[in-house]
């Protein structure tokens, strides 16, 4: 798979190449690798036939905005941006002033969230991918091109840890598969392990001492942060993505970093989910391992996966064919790199049934839904259908699913009631037509009356309380996300259209774990990545009106522990209004004939977060 050929010490892969495949069957854990992977369904992009010699491009004017153009790996003159479109060319962001377009500059109006999301973003070590903080290119050249690393790297043999992820795939059932996991926590495999953590800066070299503690778990999270990996300690997934090396891992890093800006330029969203189609960008998989797919059955006419074809083929023109190919562009850049830079490239044309103004509805299938309460026996959630999002949009007199997500409905969760007894309640998912009329980017949450102060408070080991207010601000780690959609509910009455708010959303969400085999307060959860990738496409491809900063003038009082903790939230959010709407069916699911309605309640146990 890979271009060059290094010795076989430093290249397990030629051993074990299953290791570098990871587009797997799901399963019910996030942790947990099939044990029969599929083979790679890899898809060309549609390339219009070339010259043997690359037209060079030149500015139509004097004066214009005009950015490189790179074909075949070099550059091919300048265009002006304005006429980039018109040549068949997409302009590309690689700049350290990116965002995802809901937060990116509306005639000159800047979302108050945007600075907030360009600080992470530029951090070396925020490593906030998987909140939907896509690192500023620079950061991921810069770990790519770190010479140090590079040569600590190369002094590691990795054929141990690759050894235990070809064990691990070739297992012939769910045991022998965990058995073969445990040979990474000794040994040269471990030794190998840390060192790797060492070379990447997440591990102090004083605690590579062959032993499996605190100090290497912790680097481990660190690791699989970087590397957008929802995991613990020592699973497959991890011990996967170690096999591949330092290197191979940067690259594939700055092919997802890639992947954003090219989806956004070009207005994509199909990634194969919805045809069951496991793509490869110059030959890798950069996901580790894929969020998206719930199961690899095709959707009548799915939509193949173009956002990995056109960000195979942005790689391509780029010369981003492998990572020595990339340092020697990131070389060629100067001191500056890539920290202000634009680029032009020729990317497969867009579907037919594309344009400003798109046909577009959303299905939601709660899947198989389970009233039992909890503690009840219920069945666990890999033997479950689980709920599935789609995006539909028409092209003449068909439908083309464009995607097909994991999401959540709604569960047992904790509520306060009236009398303030803290209970167990089931909260349901609505059922039926609604529509999506706004998109809130990076939303407060204003939490209801019924929200236990146990799940707003943080309390010290001296016994004083904090307000969570990650948990509401804007930001990352909010309840709804860096980006929600609220279901209205159509209540016409004579000549009067009413919008009923039931308070449930779509919305993005840092509790990866719910989405794979979880539950909700009734809302719609999505990856944070996908959700921002969501919100820019309808952005895109509907009719939207920016409407800008949203007044919210929420207050209450929380009482605890005899302290008084105020929470006050000002600015509801960046508001984004369609028109028209998004229709949106929830589909009823299966529910068991005799499961009737849950319960009202049972006294609790647990906490959760709202959302």
């Amino acid at each position: 798979r890979l271009d060059a050929m290094p010795s076989p010490r430093r290249s397990p892969f030629l051993l074990f190449p299953i290791v570098l495949v990871a587009c797997f069957e799901p399963t019910s854990e996030p942790s947990e690798r099939s044990l029969k992977p599929r083979a790679p369904v890899t898809v060309k992009a549609i390339e219009t036939p070339k010259p043997l010699t690359p037209r060079v491009f030149s500015p139509s004017r004097v004066g214009c905005d005009a950015v490189p153009v790179f074909a075949r790996g070099a550059q091919a003159g300048s265009v002006c941006v304005e006429d980039a479109a018109r040549e068949g060319l997409t302009v590309l962001d690689l700049s350290d002033t990116w965002t995802p377009r809901v937060f990116a500059p509306q005639k000159a109006v800047l979302p108050e969230y945007r600075a907030k999301y360009l600080e992470l973003a530029r951090s070396p070590s925020a490593d906030l991918g998987l909140n939907g903080i896509a690192p500023a290119i620079s950061v991921l050249a810069k770990r790519l091109g770190d010479d140090e690393r590079r040569s600590c790297d190369a002094q590691l043999d990795m054929a141990p840890v690759a050894a235990v992820a070809h064990a691990h795939d070739a297992a012939p059932d769910a045991k022998a598969a965990a058995l073969s996991l445990k040979g990474a926590q000794k040994g040269d495999a471990l030794a190998a392990i840390q060192s790797q953590l060492v070379c990447a800066g997440l591990l102090k070299r004083s605690a590579a001492s062959g032993r499996l503690g605190n100090a290497t778990y912790g680097a481990l999270e660190a690791f699989r942060r970087r590397h957008m990996i929802v995991g613990t300690g020592l699973d497959a997934d991890t011990v996967g993505a170690l096999a591949l090396g330092g290197d191979e891992l940067a690259f594939r890093g700055l092919l997802r970093g890639l992947r954003e800006r090219v989806v956004d330029a070009a207005g994509l969203i199909e990634d194969g989910t919805a045809a069951g189609q496991c793509p490869l960008e110059q030959g890798r998989e950069p996901d580790l391992p894929r969020f998206a797919p719930i199961t690899r059955e095709a959707l009548p006419d799915g939509a193949p996966d173009l956002v990995d074809e056109a960000t195979d083929a942005a790689a391509r023109e780029l010369g981003w064919t492998d990572p020595d190919a990339t340092r020697a562009f990131l070389a060629a850049q100067g001191g500056r790199g890539v920290s202000t830079m634009r680029v032009a490239v020729s990317l497969p044309a867009a579907p037919s049934y594309y344009g400003p103004a798109m046909d577009l509805r959303v299905e939601i299938d709660r899947g198989d839904v389970s009233y039992t309460s909890p503690g009840g026996g219920a069945a666990k959630s890999g033997e479950r259908r689980r709920p599935s999002f789609v995006v539909y949009a028409r092209d003449g007199a068909r439908e083309v699913p464009l995607v097909r997500w994991a999401t959540t409905i709604g569960g047992w969760k904790k509520e306060r009631t009236e009398d303030g007894e803290v209970v167990v309640k089931y909260k349901e998912s609505d059922v039926g037509e609604r529509m999506w009329r706004q998109i809130i980017a990076a939303p407060a949450w204003m939490p209801p009356d019924s929200t236990p102060e146990t799940d707003l408070l943080r309390e010290s080991e001296d016994g004083t309380v904090a307000l969570k207010r990650d948990l509401i601000q804007p930001g990352y780690r909010n309840a709804y996300g860096l980006v929600m959609m609220i279901h209205h509910e159509e209540s016409t009455r004579g000549e009067e259209t009413r919008w009923l708010d039931h308070g449930i959303r779509t919305h993005g969400s840092v509790d990866y774990r719910s989405i794979k085999s979880g539950t909700s307060y009734g809302c719609h959860r999505l990856y944070n990545q996908l959700a921002l990738r969501l919100s820019g496409y309808l952005v895109q491809h509907r009719n939207t009106v920016t409407k800008g900063k949203m007044r919210a003038g929420y207050s209450r009082t929380l009482e605890y522990n005899e302290q008084t903790i105020q929470v006050d939230v000002e600015d509801r959010g960046y508001l984004y209004e369609l028109d028209p709407p998004v229709p949106v069916t929830v589909l009823r699911g299966t529910v068991p004939s005799d499961a009737g309605r849950p319960v009202s309640s049972v006294r609790a146990e647990t906490d959760r977060t709202q959302g």
